[in-house]
Parts: C-alpha cells; sequence; structure tokens
C-alpha cells in the first residue's frame, strides 16, 4: 500500500483509540476472518492510492499495513490527523475513522475530488447538520492551523474545523456509520 504516484494525494486510517465502549480493539473487529482495520485500509487504498494507519507504536505491526506512531497518543484524533499531515508530502490527504465498516471507494474517491475541485479541506455533512470530520479531506495547507489550535489545547475535531474553510458534501445514508459498542458491531454484521 504505497504513496500514490502522483505524491499529491494520501490515505490514512485513525486506530489510536481505547475502544472503551466496544471492550476490545474495534481494528481487530473481524467479520468473515479480515480485521476491520484490513478492509479499511483497503477501501482507502482503493480511493486514494495509498494507506497509512496511524495508531500507537508497535500496534498492528505485522498485519501488512504501514502503520505510523501516532505523535500524540491518548490526545484524541486530531493528534492522528496532525500525524498524518506531518508525516508526508501529499497536497490532499483522506483521513478515516477504522470504526466504519460501511465505507466505500467510490464514496472516497469523490471526497478527494471534491476537495480538490473546492481547493479546501472537505468534509461530509450529515442529514441533521453535523460534520462528519472523520472521513474527510484534509489539504496539506491546514496543517499550522490546525497544530496551532491543538497546541493551545483544543482536541475536539469538530471544533478543529472551525479554525480551517472546509467545503461540504452531503453524507450518504448510513455509509458513515461507526461501531462502537458490541451491539452496533453486531448490527453492522447482520
Amino acid at each position: 500500500m504505497s504513496r500514490s504516484a502522483s505524491g499529491r494525494e494520501a490515505g490514512y486510517v485513525l486506530a489510536g483509540g481505547a475502544s472503551r465502549r466496544m471492550g476490545r480493539d474495534k481494528a481487530l473487529l473481524a467479520d468473515g476472518g479480515e480485521p476491520l482495520l484490513l478492509r479499511v485500509a483497503e477501501v482507502v487504498t482503493a480511493a486514494a492510492g495509498s494507506c497509512a494507519v496511524v495508531a500507537p507504536a508497535g500496534r498492528y505491526e505485522g498485519l501488512g499495513v504501514p502503520v505510523l506512531a501516532d505523535l500524540w497518543p491518548g490526545e484524541g484524533p486530531l493528534g492522528g490527523i496532525l500525524t498524518a499531515l506531518g508525516s508526508g508530502d501529499a497536497e490532499w490527504n483522506l483521513i478515516v475513522a477504522v470504526d466504519m465498516p460501511f465505507l466505500e471507494k467510490d464514496f472516497l474517491r469523490m471526497l478527494l475530488d471534491e476537495a480538490r475541485a473546492a481547493g479546501r479541506s472537505l468534509a461530509p455533512v450529515h442529514a441533521d447538520g453535523g460534520l462528519e470530520p472523520l472521513c474527510g479531506v484534509y489539504h496539506s495547507g491546514d496543517l499550522e492551523k490546525l497544530r496551532v489550535f491543538f497546541a493551545a489545547g483544543g482536541r475536539r475535531v469538530k471544533d478543529a474545523l472551525r479554525e480551517i474553510n472546509v467545503a461540504t458534501v452531503p453524507a450518504v445514508a448510513g455509509m458513515l456509520r461507526s461501531v462502537n459498542t458490541p451491539e452496533q458491531w453486531e448490527a453492522a454484521r447482520s
């Protein structure tokens, strides 16, 4: 799962959470033998041409995917986003959470294309108007503003999006559902 040929796009999966509500590591949940992490990484690779997993150092080694050590473990997904954005030279960075089993390549590719067309970072917006920052495209030019927000103590990704000029697209119903509890995982599998 290498960097895209152009170097202008990269894909990342955030897998640094503690999975407290699930009671076990969400990334390793398996349906049909394949861990959720590998399924999401395959979809991200298909859309962006590459995929690296952002997780605490040493986690997920041996699964066959590149792992970037989260520079701010335990600080939430914004630390993972900063790790991803600071790790390479891609202009457009597709960043998704590992706990979204319904993601599809065509939707993720559309996010990248729409972000490029808008010339700025992009996040899907749910029917209720809420942004989904954990399945979005982040422009490399927003890294410094996000670092400043983080350094000032900000940790909520939705709040961080107010610091950058984010374009939006409608979310596809059901596709961005995450699995955080055993009940949600069982429902996702059926």
